[in-house]
C-alpha cells in the first residue's frame, strides 16, 4: 500500500473501489453471517444489510463533503486535513439533508442486488428498507417487486412481498394479489386477502364471494371471518349481501359466523337486512354475541322501526336485574345503548345518565363514551364527577375524554370506533 494516499483521487474513483468491495461482501457465503441472521425479521431489526446500507450512506456523505474541496496531498504524518481545506456542505437548518441523486442511485443498486441475490431473510430486510425509499426514485424497484410476486417460491417471502405491496399501495399488482387468494398455502392466501382489503380493490369482491360459497358456515371458521370482514371494507362489498342474507337466515349455521354477517350488514348499511336483524336481536333464545352484533347493526343501518323495541329491551333489562347472567346483561345493555346513540335518539340521554351510575364499570364506561359522542353540554357536570370520583380508573379516563369531546377537543364518533374494539365487549357463546 502506498505510503502517500493523496486525496487527489476523485470521489468517483473512491466510490468505484468501494463498490468493488461491496460486490465481494454481497458474494460472501451466507454461512459466515449465520450469527447475524437470527436477528433479522420483518420489523427491521439491525442486520447485516442495514449496517451495510448505513455504512454506504456514511461513506457517500463523507465523499460528498470532500468532493467540494480542492485537490491537495496529505502526508501520513499529518493524516487529518486542515479545517480550511474543507468546505462544509450547505444544509438548511432544522431540515434533514437530502440525498444526492448519486447517493440515491447507489442505495437503489444495493437494494436491487440484495433483492436478487440475498437470502430470504436478507431480502425481507431489503423490502422493509424499500418502504422508506423515496417513491419518486423507486419505479425500477417496484417493477421488480411485481416480478417477485409472480415468481417467488419461498412462502415466507410471498407473505412479506404481499405485505410490502399493501404498505406501498401498489394497486397495479392487483391481478397478482387476487390470484394468490387461491394459493395452496393458507398464510399466503390470507395475506393476499388482507392486502386486497388494504388496497381497497373492488375487483376482489367477486372472487371473495366465490370463495365464501365454498365455505362451510355450520362451523366456526377463521377463513369465513376474514372474507366477510374484507368484504365489509371493500368498494362494492355490498354485492355480497344477497348471498350473506341467505346464510344469516339459516339458523343451523354457526352463531359466531352469523354474528360476523350481522356486523357486515351494519358496515355496508344494508337496510334490506333490517327485518332479519330484528328477528335475531330481540329473540331471547338467541346466543348473546349474535344478539349484540345484530343490535349494533340495527343502529348502523339507522333502523327507525327498531327504536321502540330497543327501549323495551332496556326496560326489560332493568326489571330483570340480578336474574340474568351478569355478562349477558352487561353486553346487551352496552349494545342497546350504543344502537340508540347511533340512531340519534335524544331520549337516550336520560338512559345514559342512569347507566353512567350502573354498578358495572364496563356499563358506566360505555355510557360515558356515548355521552362524549353525543356532545351534549348537559352531561358535563356528571362527567366531571366521574372524572374526579369514579372508583374505576378506566371510567375516569373515559370521562376526561368525553369532556374533551364536548368541549371540541375531540371529534371521533361512535361510528368510527374500530370493529375489533366493539367485539371485545361480548363473551362469545356457543
Amino acid at each position: 500500500m502506498s505510503k502517500n494516499l493523496g486525496t487527489s483521487k476523485n470521489s468517483r474513483e473512491i466510490s468505484a473501489t468501494y463498490l468493488k468491495s461491496l460486490d465481494k461482501i454481497l458474494k460472501t457465503s451466507t454461512s459466515s453471517k449465520l450469527s447475524i441472521g437470527a436477528s433479522w425479521n420483518w420489523k427491521g431489526r439491525v442486520n447485516f444489510y442495514s449496517i451495510l446500507l448505513s455504512f454506504l450512506f456514511l461513506f457517500l456523505n463523507h465523499s460528498a463533503l470532500h468532493s467540494e474541496t480542492s485537490p491537495t496531498e496529505v502526508s501520513d504524518t499529518n493524516p487529518k486535513p486542515s479545517v480550511t481545506d474543507v468546505k462544509p456542505a450547505k444544509v438548511s437548518k432544522g431540515k434533514p439533508k437530502e440525498l444526492t441523486q448519486e447517493q440515491i442511485d447507489k442505495k437503489k443498486e444495493v437494494l436491487s442486488k440484495v433483492l436478487r441475490y440475498g437470502t430470504s431473510q436478507e431480502r425481507k430486510q431489503a423490502l422493509f428498507e424499500l418502504l422508506g425509499f423515496p417513491k419518486e426514485h423507486a419505479k425500477d424497484l417496484y417493477t421488480y417487486l411485481g416480478e417477485m410476486i409472480k415468481t417467488e417460491k419461498d412462502l415466507g417471502m410471498k407473505v412479506v412481498i404481499l405485505r410490502t405491496i399493501a404498505e406501498l399501495g401498489l394497486v397495479e399488482y392487483k391481478d397478482s394479489v387476487i390470484l394468490l387468494f387461491d394459493d395452496a398455502n393458507e398464510d399466503v392466501s390470507k395475506q393476499a386477502v388482507t392486502t386486497a382489503k388494504k388496497l381497497k380493490l373492488p375487483e376482489a369482491v367477486g372472487p371473495l364471494i366465490e370463495k365464501l360459497k365454498k365455505e362451510d358456515f355450520t362451523k366456526n371458521s377463521n377463513a369465513v371471518t376474514l372474507y366477510v370482514n374484507a368484504l365489509s371494507d371493500l368498494p362494492n362489498g355490498k354485492d355480497a349481501s344477497p348471498f350473506l342474507q341467505s346464510k344469516f337466515k339459516e339458523k343451523f349455521n354457526n352463531s359466531d359466523m352469523r354474528a360476523q354477517i350481522a356486523l357486515y350488514f351494519g358496515s355496508v348499511a344494508d337496510a334490506d337486512a333490517d327485518a332479519m336483524l330484528q328477528d335475531v336481536a330481540f329473540d331471547d333464545s338467541t346466543p348473546t354475541t349474535l344478539r349484540c352484533y345484530s343490535i349494533n347493526a340495527l343502529g348502523k343501518i339507522k333502523s327507525i322501526s327498531a327504536k321502540p323495541k330497543l327501549f323495551e329491551l332496556l326496560d326489560s333489562l332493568k326489571k330483570t336485574a340480578g336474574k340474568l347472567d351478569g355478562k349477558k346483561a352487561q353486553s346487551l345493555k352496552i349494545y342497546t345503548i350504543g344502537a340508540l346513540v347511533l340512531l340519534g335518539d335524544k331520549e337516550i340521554i336520560q338512559e345514559l345518565n342512569e347507566f353512567a351510575r350502573d354498578d358495572d364499570a364496563m356499563v358506566r364506561l360505555r355510557a360515558i363514551e356515548h355521552m362524549g359522542n353525543m356532545k351534549d353540554p348537559a352531561a358535563l357536570e356528571l362527567l366531571e364527577y366521574k372524572r374526579d370520583r369514579d372508583p374505576s380508573p378506566k371510567v375516569q379516563k373515559a370521562a376526561k375524554k368525553a369532556i374533551d369531546q364536548i368541549q371540541g377537543k375531540e371529534v371521533k364518533t361512535a361510528d368510527e370506533e374500530p370493529q375489533e374494539n366493539v367485539d371485545k365487549d361480548v363473551t362469545p357463546e356457543n
